[in-house]
């Protein structure tokens, strides 16, 4: 894989949307003047989003793809992945709706990529995370030398010879841990991921912060439907890279704690334990694809 040209690299923006809340159109404006693209891939949203939609299409030229229904995140990334590399992007940089870049986070996401002694072997550049209500910064996943394991698709940057390496995003996974079966994918080819000191300010679910038996915690309050995919997923990606070893301890680890914090502090909690159990049978009779209505 060669690194592309970064002194002219040409940058597209995928930013993917579903009934997306107005502060969209900020995030968006924020993004417009430090991309050469920008192509939003609509999930199916409702009527009343078409007025975003059209916002930010005619306000800053934005090539809005409307999606008839909700595809998953994996099929909306690769459309806009696919219109990325045929619109001759050497790197292409993935997005929530809720996420609202930073002051220069383009420029410094592609120093980070410069200054890298092998610059060739990273498939993902990742930023620094910060929740856009507490500001507090959240840490990457690393394995004990260092190296980061896996990272959200929200701001990642990869160059597009990176993206043809690893291969498509897995739509079979429809959402969730979309992101870590394409970085555990590079790990397996032995390309990098890479942190950069650019600030993303990011939303996960319905963030809430708690406080017990002395310990600090945080739980996301997603939905039971959320919480049968990341239960489905989570356990097929645990079959297929057992093997790596640092990420698999990590994620059996989480899997028992995140449960339990649903058990003790989320609201809904026997809907989603029932949704947990469904996900966790769906994988061992290897169902795909879109199963529960998000």
């Amino acid at each position: 894989m060669q690194p592309p040209p970064t002194p002219t690299a040409r940058v597209c923006a995928v930013v993917v949307t579903y009934n997306p809340s107005p502060l969209f159109v900020e995030n968006v404006a924020a993004l417009s003047t430090q991309v050469d693209r920008i192509v939003v891939v609509d999930n199916g949203s409702s009527s009343e989003t078409e007025v975003h939609l059209g916002g930010v299409e005619s306000r800053y030229g934005c090539k809005v793809i409307r999606n008839h229904q909700n595809l998953g995140i994996a099929a909306a990334l690769n459309i806009g992945v696919k219109y990325a590399t045929e619109a001759g992007c050497d790197w292409v940089v993935t997005f929530d709706q809720d996420s609202r870049v930073s002051d220069g986070f383009i420029s410094l996401m592609l120093e980070t990529y410069r200054q890298a002694p092998h610059p060739e072997k990273i498939a993902i550049v990742a930023p620094s995370y910060v929740d856009r209500e507490s500001r507090v910064r959240r840490k990457v996943l690393r394995a004990s030398n260092g190296d980061v394991l896996i990272t959200m698709s929200s701001g990642s940057m990869m160059p597009v010879s990176a993206i043809q390496s690893v291969g498509a995003f897995d739509e079979s996974l429809y959402i969730d841990y979309v992101d870590t079966d394409f970085c555990l994918r590079a790990r397996r080819k032995g390309l990098l991921i890479l942190q950069s000191p650019a600030v993303l300010f990011h939303s996960l679910g319905r963030t809430t912060y708690h406080r017990l038996f002395g310990r600090n915690f945080y739980v996301t309050n997603h939905s039971a439907g959320r919480r049968y995919y990341i239960t489905r997923n989570r356990l097929r990606l645990l079959a297929r890279y057992r093997m790596d070893r640092s990420w698999a301890r990590r994620e059996c680890r989480e899997i028992l704690t995140e449960n339990v914090a649903v058990l003790l502090v989320e609201d809904h909690k026997w809907q989603k334990v029932r949704a947990i159990i469904q996900g966790a049978v769906d994988a061992l009779r290897g169902k795909t694809g879109e199963r529960i209505e998000l």
